[in-house]
């Protein structure tokens, strides 16, 4: 008997993800286990594995489709055996969802009709071709994207003489919608406290000499990790007209991938030693650069640091990472001359750490103190001998 193989639930907040790449073809042999497909969602890449042993019988979901959790994406059976949708007929899966099945996060309601719409191999060609999003293409029928569509779509939105169009990843689009989110809807505001790390790098430049070396960014979750426990207001959320603390302090680090912004979250991060942390960040960061991030690799942060340091940046104001209460924007260290206790001057790396908050739950005192603290836990970092 021919089994169904639909999107699983993939985690903590996602209900949709994107087809990227089939690795099986109708007709190849599986056995269960093997990555039928990768699937892309706003958080990671991750694959479809086959349920059982077979042979691929059909492909529903095509390459480049948006699907939501529990949409048929492919059937798996017994060699010689068929399958088939009703020619007239979408399969149930693929057709648009009644209002009252609808979801009821924003995503959803606006991508979920564009889910159900079949799309010719002509119009996929004809969209690379032109550069148009399917997502934003409505066919004439109602039912099925042609080439003739994406061409009329091309010419409504065609650019004037000079510009290009980039479309953005689907990784970008989401971060846009959730920093959309983030400005629109909570009341933020900044302070910014400056901490000479010059010690903290004398220190870390000589564990180096030992052969330990540690990520500026590893000791930045270690040391935020330790100041939050004393400011739990930062490590909350803003429900239900209400605030919710959190016990747990699992700190999410702003990273760069090839596709976008991820935010892969180091959990529990204040109970993990410095050399933990050190050894679980370069872990995530290998992950998003392949784009191998697992759902559990970016869920439940409490906590956002977003390090522009290796960019040479010196002061700049992140936004809050929703449902966050607050985030931590850290820059690049500069080089000053500060005066000393007799009065000559004294080198110092001053290093702009910025706290973007939710006012809501987070006053300008509760902000200024964690600060205070942050920049004093920076300034009396040191390694033991």
């Amino acid at each position: 008997m021919a089994t169904e193989v639909r999107l699983p639930h993939l985690g903590e907040s996602i209900d949709s993800a994107l087809i990227v790449e089939w690795h099986k073809q109708v007709g190849d042999a599986v056995r269960r286990g093997d990555e039928l497909a990768d699937l892309e969602t706003d958080k990671a890449t991750l694959p479809l594995e086959a349920p059982k042993n077979g042979v691929l019988l059909a492909i529903v979901a095509a390459e480049g489709d948006t699907v939501f959790i529990g949409d048929l994406l492919s059937v798996i059976g017994r060699e010689g055996e068929t399958w088939s949708a009703e020619a007239d007929d979408e399969p149930e899966a693929r057709r648009p969802l009644p209002a009252h099945e609808m979801a009821t996060t924003t995503a959803r309601a606006h991508t979920a009709p564009k889910a159900a719409y079949r799309i010719s191999p002509l119009a996929r060609r004809k969209a690379k071709e032109l550069g148009v999003d399917l997502t934003s293409v409505t066919p004439a029928d109602g039912v099925k994207i042609s080439g003739a569509d994406v061409e009329a779509e091309a010419l409504r939105s065609k650019a004037r003489p000079g510009q290009r169009r980039i479309e953005l990843s689907r990784a970008k689009r989401l971060t846009g919608q959730r920093m959309l989110q983030s400005a629109r809807d909570i009341p933020q505001f900044s302070a910014t406290i400056d901490a000479d790390i010059g010690p903290l790098l004398a220190a870390r430049a000589r564990l180096k000499e030992r052969g330990t070396e540690l990520s500026l960014t590893a000791i930045f979750i270690h040391l935020t990790a330790l100041t939050l426990r004393s400011h739990p207001l930062l490590n909350a959320r803003f429900e239900d007209d209400g605030v919710t603390v959190l016990d747990s302090i699992h700190i999410g680090v702003a990273t760069a991938a090839a596709d976008g912004l991820r935010v892969p979250v180091i959990h529990d991060a204040d109970r993990l030693s410095l050399a933990q942390i050190n050894s679980a960040l370069a872990d995530l960061k290998r992950k998003a650069g392949a784009n191998r991030l697992s759902p559990a690799d970016s869920a439940g942060g409490s906590f956002t640091i977003s390090n522009l340091g290796m960019s040479g940046v010196t002061q700049f104001t992140p936004l809050v990472n929703p449902p966050q209460s607050a985030i931590l924007g850290i820059a690049a260290p500069r080089p000053v001359l500060l005066p000393g206790e007799d009065g000559a001057p004294k080198p110092a790396q001053l290093l702009a750490l910025t706290a973007a908050c939710d006012h809501r739950v987070v006053d300008g005192a509760d902000a200024a103190l964690f600060l205070r603290d942050l920049k004093a836990a920076f300034e009396s970092f040191h390694i033991d001998p």
